[in-house]
């Protein structure tokens, strides 16, 4: 790590910036990986029970390719409406062989959302599956499909197997050098476009935000590096393909670094996701703190045979929760990380030590509490001033700053959305954060999710927290309360208690004051409702609890 006018920590970012390997076409450098050592198993779709080589893959993404550059030539940009699954991956696979732009699919978004998305990325077909869209119009019956709906099964038989077997011929015997030129596979891609990937929409609307072959070829060799996963790694592949951690790890991780993968079609399948694990062996697993509780609530140390870690991001992982999991899981590390979609999507991972690391990380892993990791190679990370914009000395809170060749360039069509969150190359990520000397970064929660009371900054993390031990409600698979603020004439703001679980406010009032919270911290309304709002991530969905706490 080096640092910059003791405000810019730079973990490389000039040398790895110029990796070569970043200019390459994702489908390129999958179909390399793909067509050596053809024999080696790939996938293992626990859906349908069936184990897939790298041979096999490839095949099928070239029949595909072939498919679509024949039938949907006239779009650039492919929906694409499937699971974590074969199939799901060979799409993906096909769509950057064909030169063609993927759009990964919501299919748990609400109509309106989706309408939105599909109409902001001008997606005027979708590969899907006739079972994903039955199942999706069984509870949102005004899905807003494309009139140009294709289903994978039905596409896959008019290929037929006779062609896919003629490509497996030519996999398994031809060298990579001419397979590239037979099927005239881009070369290049660097800063075209690759994939859009919409935001989960926690405080709003989602956007949809353009990502490069380079942004997403970054990230791979960025988890490549740190030592994380090798060839031996079994990924664990459970979170769908429309979330930037899905798409990028268990398509573009595995297909490029030469990884197997164990595909399970949700991450809300407890049971088929801890047989999975069992049967075939999974070795390591990205998940979220929610997912990853109920596997802690109902799985056992003989579900996760051979697995050795388990990666907790995209949420705060709630306290108590890794000791107690470490406790259940001895073999299992809890690792935690951070990332966001628009860094493609993973910045940091706290690391066991004695990892084998890179050339662009030649220190031993470290990890250090309290904290989400250190930095990835070949990026700049700096706090900034909420008021300012200036960047601030190491150890100040701020916003969170990250510059390198993972960061996307900016939303689909959202000019003044990109002035507010790009400057100069420099992504702002919305979290408050501080840095320390050796890159490591501390999340002090996102700034929309801060209340300004009698001009002190309330987090609202913080208090969730202290009412969660109050009321002795760690334990919960699902948020049983969230904390918003409403309009207060005399500090400004209020806070606002929305709350699944039955308890009176003088009762709370008494438990936090006893517990030491701050009054200011102390909500002052509450607002009762059946369930707390989520989104499909398990993570809160913010813009319907601020609706809720301003009574509209």
């Amino acid at each position: 790590m080096k640092i910059i006018d003791s405000k810019i920590v730079d973990s490389g970012f000039e040398d790895f910036n110029k990796l070569d390997i970043l200019k390459r076409n994702l489908g390129y450098e999958a179909m390399r990986t793909l067509s050596s050592n053809t024999k080696r198993e790939c996938v293992f779709d626990y859906s349908l029970n069936k184990r897939v080589d790298r041979g096999t893959m490839l095949a099928v993404a070239l029949a595909l390719r072939e498919y679509i550059l024949k039938n949907f030539a006239e779009y650039d940009r492919i929906g694409i409406a499937l699971p974590s699954c074969m199939p799901g991956v060979a799409v993906n696979l096909a769509v950057q062989m064909a030169g063609k732009v993927s759009v990964n699919l919501n299919f748990t978004m609400g109509a309106e959302a989706e309408r939105a998305c599909l109409e902001r990325a001008n997606v005027q077909m979708v590969i899907g599956s006739d079972k994903v869209r039955e199942k999706v119009n069984a509870h949102s019956p005004d899905y807003p499909w494309t009139d140009n709906f294709f289903d994978i099964g039905k596409i896959l038989k008019k290929i037929g197997k006779k062609r896919i077997a003629a490509k497996l011929i030519a996999v398994r015997t031809l060298p990579f050098w001419l397979l590239s030129r037979i099927y005239k596979v881009p070369r290049e891609g660097g800063d075209r476009e690759a994939s859009i990937i919409f935001t989960s929409g926690s405080e709003g609307m989602p956007k949809a935000a353009v990502l490069t072959h380079r942004n997403i070829m970054a990230n791979c060799m960025q988890m490549w590096q740190i030592g994380i996963v090798n060839q031996d790694t079994t990924l664990h592949a459970n979170l769908p393909l429309f979330h930037s951690f899905g798409q990028t790890i268990q398509v573009w991780m595995t297909s490029i670094c030469g990884m197997k993968s164990v595909a399970v079609q949700s991450p809300l399948e407890v049971q088929a996701n801890l047989d999975a694990s069992r049967k075939a062996g999974s070795t390591i697993m990205i998940s979220t703190p929610t997912f990853l509780r109920s596997y802690y609530k109902k799985g056992k140390p003989e579900d996760f045979p051979k697995m050795h870690g388990v990666i907790g991001g995209a949420e705060k992982t709630p306290d108590g929760f890794i000791e107690k999991w470490r406790e259940k899981f001895p073999n299992v590390y809890y690792w935690e990380g951070y990332g966001l979609t628009e860094a493609s999507p993973v910045v940091a991972v706290n690391l066991p030590e004695n990892l084998k690391r890179g050339k662009f990380c030649p220190q031993p892993s470290r990890t250090k509490p309290e904290s989400v990791g250190e930095i990835f190679p070949g990026m700049l990370a700096a706090v900034a001033s909420p008021e300012t914009g200036e960047f601030l000395p190491l150890g100040s809170v701020g916003l969170l700053h990250l510059k390198g060749a993972s960061i996307f360039g900016g939303y689909l069509n959202q000019p003044e959305e990109n002035k507010k969150k790009l400057h100069d190359g420099w992504l702002n990520t919305g979290d408050l954060a501080c840095l320390d000397e050796d890159g490591f970064i501390f999340i002090k929660g996102r700034l929309s999710r801060f209340s300004k009371i009698g001009g002190e900054m309330v987090p609202h993390t913080s208090v969730e927290d202290s009412i969660v031990k109050a009321l002795g409600i760690q334990d919960s698979e699902v948020p049983l309360v969230a904390i918003g603020s409403r309009l207060d004439e005399a500090k400004g703001e209020s806070l606002v208690l929305v709350s699944s679980f039955d308890i009176e406010m003088s009762k709370l009032r008494r438990l936090l004051t006893e517990a030491g919270l701050p009054n200011l911290w102390i909500p002052k309304h509450l607002v009762k409702v059946d369930a707390i709002p989520l989104l499909s991530s398990g993570k809160l969905d913010l813009g319907k609890i601020r609706i809720l706490c301003a009574g509209e």
